[in-house]
């Protein structure tokens, strides 16, 4: 699984969230990130470079971008619950934190926590092979059915 910086995450955020929307272009990313046009140009070519998108007359989100879209939100809201809902820490100290240490949480560790969050608030966790980012290849994945 590839890693990705902060910054990216936040970019692969953000060009979900226009994405949700409607069209992509430079512009609505900019406005979205409050970002200069030039520096998100500068963020799509790299982004295209792990062909997270499609850089072109149109801005494409690829399959493995959305997927990869929804895995770093899902981070972001497994993160906030529990730092709000299991820690009553404020919330938004919880997003600021959440935000920070997303990009060092492993997948398997995200859904062992998203685990112990269902369990505590007895809620039902919905599907998790949605978000998996594994394919299968990494051994801490907990969606194949492998452990450590």
């Amino acid at each position: 699984m590839m890693k990705i910086s902060t910054s990216q995450a936040e970019y692969i955020k953000a060009i979900y969230e226009v994405f949700k929307e409607g069209d992509i272009t430079v512009t609505k990313v900019a406005s979205h990130l409050n970002y200069s046009k030039p520096s998100v140009v500068r963020a799509l070519k790299n982004l295209e470079k792990f062909e997270i998108i499609n850089y072109g007359e149109k801005i494409k989100l690829t399959a493995f971008g959305i997927k990869l879209a929804k895995n770093i939100i899902r981070k972001d809201n497994i993160l906030q619950k529990f730092f709000t809902e299991i820690l009553h820490i404020e919330s938004e100290i919880a997003k600021n934190d959440a935000e920070r240490i997303k990009n060092s949480v492993s997948c398997y560790t995200i859904t062992k926590l998203e685990e112990y969050i269902a369990r505590i608030l007895d809620e039902d966790i919905g599907d998790k092979e949605e978000y998996c980012l594994c394919n299968g290849d990494d051994k801490m994945c907990i969606h194949k059915g492998q452990t450590f």
